[in-house]
């Protein structure tokens, strides 16, 4: 489902308009029926996910069957990129040290490793990021963290 996705080195990385898309954001909206605002946002700005939040992407949608149609539909029109890390879901201490090497304070604010990731990600790039993770990711710590590097943290469009 995601190896068609075009993918981007960091260096490519339109730094206008980026986003990051943060997995729970994705499946968020297509649950709530906001596809076509999903996508409308994706054509007009420069939109991104990591492929470890594309893997993460296609391992939850095979759980919830209701939204399995809406997550390949979105992702079959190529209005997001990829960009390639050399983490993948489950390799925590990997996730880890990603984070840290990038930025070592984010792992501090973020429990999560595989949420720093993104967050990590995001920082290489200039890009902000979209994220429903009220708990990990969009906080005020973590906000006032990427504000260094003018990076913002949003839940909705």
């Amino acid at each position: 489902m995601i190896e068609h996705l075009e993918s981007v080195k960091f260096e490519d990385i339109s730094f206008i308009n980026s986003y990051i898309l943060d997995t729970c954001f994705v499946l968020y909206e297509l649950e709530k029926g906001n596809q076509k605002k999903l996508e409308e946002f994706c054509r007009k700005n420069n939109v991104y996910m990591t492929s470890f939040n594309l893997e993460e992407l296609e391992k939850v949608e095979k759980r919830i069957h209701n939204i399995k149609h809406f997550v390949k539909d979105f992702l079959d029109k190529n209005l997001v990129k990829k960009i390639e890390i050399p983490i993948h879901i489950g390799e925590f201490n990997k996730e880890k040290k990603y984070a840290q090497d990038i930025d070592s304070d984010i792992i501090k604010l973020i429990q999560d490793p595989s949420d720093a990731v993104m967050v990590a990600t995001a920082i290489l790039t200039k890009s902000n990021i979209l994220t429903r993770d009220k708990h990990h990711v969009f906080t005020s710590d973590v906000e006032n963290e990427l504000k260094k590097y003018s990076i913002e943290v949003l839940n909705n469009f």
